[in-house]
């Protein structure tokens, strides 16, 4: 068994910038979990457990999709910052994109539907594509990050470098005291 999420993963460049801005919204000492840097990624679907001889399955239904799909390239920009479920409650601190989201959605929605027959249901939530920073852990200070968190969006914060992505990755997270692990068990080019 493996806990396994397909993913996009993002350049070294543009984690650098996002933990630059992890660590200026922790300066208002909000208790929250914050992602390592190294494992910020855009996940396109969370599948759990999964044995072994159904990966195998996961694997050919990926490539399929995309043989069928040629996505090609996805370009976006990392702009706004926000939270989930909403500010008045927040739990979720998350970077937004921009960019090719209409392809990114349709390949997303594509691929649920391909693990449908191998036993994974249908994300029931919409599919938002984001970049989770932080989790939120108690209301300690939690006004000042929001404070914060509005002031960022505000100033229409953006990172303004150009990403592309050529794959999308099936990760295996092994969960460890201070963060899981991603480790990649097989890439996929779009192109």
């Amino acid at each position: 068994m493996a806990r396994l999420f397909l993913a996009i993963s993002l350049p070294a460049k543009i984690k650098e910038k996002l933990k630059s801005l992890q660590e200026d919204l922790a300066k208002t000492q909000a208790h929250v979990r914050w992602v390592r840097p190294e494992g910020i990624h855009l996940t396109l679907k969370f599948f759990g457990e999964v044995p072994e001889e159904k990966t195998t399955q996961l694997i050919k239904a990926i490539e399929k999709v995309l043989e069928r799909e040629k996505p090609g390239l996805l370009r976006f920009k990392v702009k706004d910052l926000g939270v989930f479920p909403n500010p008045r409650s927040p739990r979720v601190i998350w970077a937004g994109l921009e960019g090719d989201l209409v392809k990114l959605a349709k390949l997303q929605r594509h691929l649920e539907e391909a693990f449908i027959p191998l036993g994974f249901p249908m994300e029931k939530r919409a599919f938002v594509p984001h970049l989770t920073l932080g989790r939120i852990k108690s209301p300690r200070k939690r006004n000042v990050l929001m404070a914060k968190v509005a002031d960022y969006q505000e100033k229409n914060w953006s990172i303004p470098d150009d990403i592309e992505i050529e794959e999308i990755v099936l990760y295996e997270s092994k969960l460890h005291p201070e963060g899981a692990i991603y480790t990649p068990r097989k890439r996929f080019p779009l192109t």
